[in-house]
């Protein structure tokens, strides 16, 4: 299954970001990918954390819009973003597919409510709601199990998809600078090799700077795929953008046949 992977640089101003989602969607169509998938805070980043958050619900004009090019260009797109739904906001990834249909896919767990010395204390929970479910979906013939960014530190979430046996991890992020250095990375190896699946995670890039005020936010970017061996397949460092690789069940069945953890296990969560 071939995938693009999209690096973005989103900030607070929904419609730049909704025109620079479109653009990349329209000029990959040439590539013909089956879905792309972009990172989260995609359609609205939050620069001030003392900012209202603008969430959006599926029965929005922008999320009609690309059901739209979606079908036009028959390349599904899973996006995530602050999503309104039930009278609550959600940092939520949704799934746009060809066919002219958008869904809730998964509503992230873990909220990022953390302080890293020398920082300004940051509170997701004072904007958003959490979920509670994981959540398994399917496109073609490989099973995805979804996380967003936060998510990537809790490997019990992913026992979860380990056990489901899927065939790729999504860990949509906007990832900070401080910690993308030391843990991005080594997390994404991490999953991809107890799982013995392919981790695809895009992210957010660069220097975000807000359009209601003078302050910027900086995330890490390194958009990449890891595979089932554990190993960097696609990275994008820097920059906004989209690459493009192929998801194989050949090679899947190859990483679990020389090491069948699945018949190894011993824990049941």
């Amino acid at each position: 299954m071939k995938i693009g992977i999209a690096q973005l640089n989103s900030n607070d101003d929904i419609h730049k970001n909704f025109v620079e989602i479109k653009r990349i969607i329209l000029e990959a169509e040439v590539e013909k990918p089956e879905v792309i998938f972009f990172p989260e805070n995609s359609l609205f980043m939050r620069i001030d954390p003392n900012s209202e958050v603008t969430a959006i619900s599926l029965e929005n004009d922008m999320i009609s819009e690309l059901k739209d090019i979606c079908a036009k260009t028959k390349i599904n797109i899973h996006l995530t973003t602050p999503i309104l739904d039930d009278a609550k906001v959600y940092n939520a990834s949704i799934l746009i597919d060809s066919r002219h249909r958008a869904q809730i896919i998964y509503k992230k767990i873990h909220l990022f409510d953390i302080e890293l010395a020398g920082q300004k204390p940051m509170k997701e929970s004072d904007a958003f709601s959490a979920g509670k479910d994981p959540s398994v979906f399917n496109i073609k013939d490989f099973k995805l199990g979804s996380s967003i960014c936060y998510d990537i530190r809790f490997a019990e979430l992913y026992s979860v998809y380990a056990k489901a046996n899927v065939d790729v991890i999504l860990v949509p992020a906007a990832f900070l600078v401080k910690t993308g250095q030391v843990h991005w990375e080594v997390l994404l190896k991490a999953r991809a090799i107890e799982s013995q699946c392919y981790v695809v995670a895009p992210a957010q890039v660069g220097r975000h700077k807000s359009a209601r005020s003078e302050l910027v936010r900086e995330t890490f970017g390194h958009s990449m795929i890891i595979n089932p061996w554990g190993e960097i397949s696609a990275i994008k460092k820097e920059g906004v953008g989209i690459f493009f690789t192929e998801l194989s069940h050949e090679v899947l069945h190859g990483v679990r046949k020389q090491i069948p953890m699945k018949n190894h296990r011993r824990i049941d969560f």
